[in-house]
Order: structure tokens, then sequence, then C-alpha cells
């Protein structure tokens, strides 16, 4: 039988993935407090459900969370198993006090604490700290439910592997790199046509011999402030494919790129930007997710978008914080390379808010 959650805590992270771990790593090195982090799924599991040739685009020595480094292997980057099993290792390496199998179900306000409803029963907290990512539901453009039942549609969460595909003609949906990874993967055994939301932002796995990670960090790109002049371009650009594989393929005729939005759908057809019409038989839709942020049911923490409030993470909501948001403080802030500065700061928050707390506690009339 499960041990019972805590009553009260001072501090509770939602969210046991690399933000949640990390802002616990540095909490726990708070003197005095009580922390507790929760998850509905196993340590890892996000990683262990993606496809099965997954592989991170972040070298090893920008894989790794405050306090334990990630282990040298063959590979230039992980799998997403080694990540999954790194996560594993981190936790239970610091001690860290996970609970997982608790799934969040309400979180509101009750005067200067937070009531936290979960599938194990309710506590009360202090402080929270939610750091759930951004990838909760899958996105699939609305025009998907228009297409006949015989057409094959998965989203990227959904695919394992390319026998899942019904042999033949495939679409891939986006212009990221799940959909590079994915059509690269494809073009070997399926004919692949891939329609972006626009020409690809490729970008080299190494210039002159040098991982593209170490120029970005080296020339301050990859730990700039997102409001710096770097940052905002990238942010116009939007996200780079790294690696240049689906090029090749195209410039070889191996792949057919179409570079213009998906619009709507008919029957066996696609409609996109341009007026071109596709038809398809199997549909692939690397086209992202959305966060889940039904669950915070507090004034002031969401606008009418249900997108977070924060300034760096700080909610406008005292005691209230967030980890591990695309751009939260900078460019890495939603990989596991930029967790360790984030981390530190919720930290600090978290450990001058309860201690302020604690000492009006104690100063109000009455105690002593």
């Amino acid at each position: 039988m499960a041990e019972p959650l805590p009553i009260e805590v001072d501090v509770l992270v939602v969210g046991a993935g690399q933000a949640g771990l990390g802002a616990a790593y540095w909490l726990t090195r708070q003197p005095g407090l009580r922390v507790l982090v929760v998850d509905r799924a196993a340590v890892g599991q996000s990683w262990v459900d993606r496809w099965d040739s997954l592989v991170l685009f972040t070298p090893r020595r920008f894989s790794s969370l405050p306090g334990l480094r990630f282990p040298a292997g063959p590979t230039r980057c992980p799998t997403r198993l080694e990540m999954a099993a790194y996560l594993r290792r981190y936790a239970a390496h610091h001690g860290l006090p996970v609970r997982t199998g608790v799934a969040v179900q309400r979180l509101t306000r009750a005067g200067e604490a937070f009531i936290v409803e979960t599938s194990a029963g309710s506590l009360v907290a202090a402080q929270v700290v939610v750091a759930t990512g951004p990838f909760h539901r899958r996105y699939v453009p609305a025009a998907a439910d228009e297409l006949s039942p015989e057409v094959v549609q998965l989203h990227s969460y959904d695919y394992r592997r390319p026998e899942q595909v019904p042999a033949g003609q495939v679409l891939v949906v986006g212009g990221g790199n799940s959909a590079a990874q994915l059509a690269v993967e494809l073009a070997d055994t399926h004919e692949v046509t891939v329609a972006a939301p626009g020409p690809p932002w490729y970008l080299p796995v190494s210039l002159l011999g040098i991982d593209l990670y170490w120029w970005s960090y080296l020339t301050g790109v990859l730990n700039a402030d997102r409001d710096s002049r770097a940052s905002r371009y990238v942010r116009r650009r939007g996200d780079a494919v790294v690696g240049r594989q689906l090029r090749e393929l195209v410039r070889a005729g191996r792949v057919r790129l179409v570079p213009h939005r998906l619009v709507g759908a008919a029957d066996r057809s696609v409609e996109l930007a341009d007026g071109t019409h596709l038809e398809v038989s199997s549909v692939l839709w690397c086209t992202g997710f959305r966060p889940d942020t039904s669950w915070v049911d507090v004034p002031e923490a969401l606008d009418d978008s249900g997108a977070p409030l924060h300034t760096g993470g700080a909610s406008p909501v005292a005691g209230l914080h967030w980890m591990g948001l695309p751009w939260q403080t900078r460019l890495n802030s939603s990989i596991i390379d930029g967790v360790d500065r984030d981390a530190r700061a919720v930290a600090d928050r978290v450990g001058r808010a309860v201690l302020t707390g604690q000492r009006e506690h104690r100063a109000r009339p009455g105690r002593r």
C-alpha cells in the first residue's frame, strides 16, 4: 500500500521531468524546507514514450542536470532511453522526494497557501512550482477531422517505428526537428512528402569541426537573455532543424518538400496555403503539443488562452512559480541544458518567500 501524502509541505513541485528534478535539487538544499515532487508517470517515462530511434540533438556535454554529469557513451548525443535512465538515476542519486503515480487534479488558492487536490488525496502547500513543461496535449489541426476514415493518421507522439505507417505514400506535416527526423527515417521505406509552414531553417551539426552547441555556447547565444538581440532574431526565425539530412534527401529527390502551411482537408485530399491539393493515404502529424493548465484554478495565474503569466518564471500570484517554459528566461530554458540556472533562481525565490512567511507568522500578535 502506497504511503499517504503529507498533509502539508513548504514546497510542492508538480512534475518529475528534467525541470522538476532540477528545481528539487536546489530546493532540497535550502535549509529546513519540506519539499515534495509529484508526477502522474514514472520518472523518465515521457522519454520512453517516444519513437524508437529518437536521439536528442543536444550533445552529452549539454545534457546534464545540476550535481550529476551525464555519462559518456559511444554516440555524440544520448538516446531517449539513455535520457530516461539518467533521470531515474538522478532522482535516486540525490535522494529527491519524488512520488510518482500521483496526478494533480486541481490547484486553488486558500488565503496565503494553496490547496492541491490529487489522485492520492489533498494537501496544503505554501509554495508551488509548476514544472510540467509545455508538452501535454497533442496538437492536430482541425482539418484532420475532415479526412476520410480510410486515411491513416498518427501524431508523432504515437509513432514508434516505420512499420506503423502503411506502405506507399505518407504526408509528414510539420517544419521542426520531429518532422525532419521522422521524414528521414520513413524515406527508407516510404514515399515521403513533407508539408512545412515555410522553408526549413537548417543548421549544421558542426561547423569547422566544432559542434554547433559549442558554437552557440561560446558565442553566448545559448544563454542569451530572452530579450537580447540574438534571442529576438531566433524567435523571429522559429525553430531550426538541426542537421541537414532532410535537405540532402530533398535535393536527391528522395523526399518531396512543399513549404506551405496546411489549411484544409476533404476526404482523401489536403489543401495547402498556396492552393496546392495533395492526395493522401497516410498522414503523420508532427505538429507539436499544447500545454494543459486546466487544473490550475488560481485567479491571475493564466492569461485568457490558458498560458502561464510570469516574469522569468515568477508568477504574479505570490507563491506560484513556473519551470521549464519555452523562453522562460533564455533560449535554452525548455531544454535540459537550461535547467540549472532557472532552477537556482526558482529555489532562491522560494527560499526567501518561505523564510519571510515564517518570520511573519512568528511575529503575529498573540504568538511567542
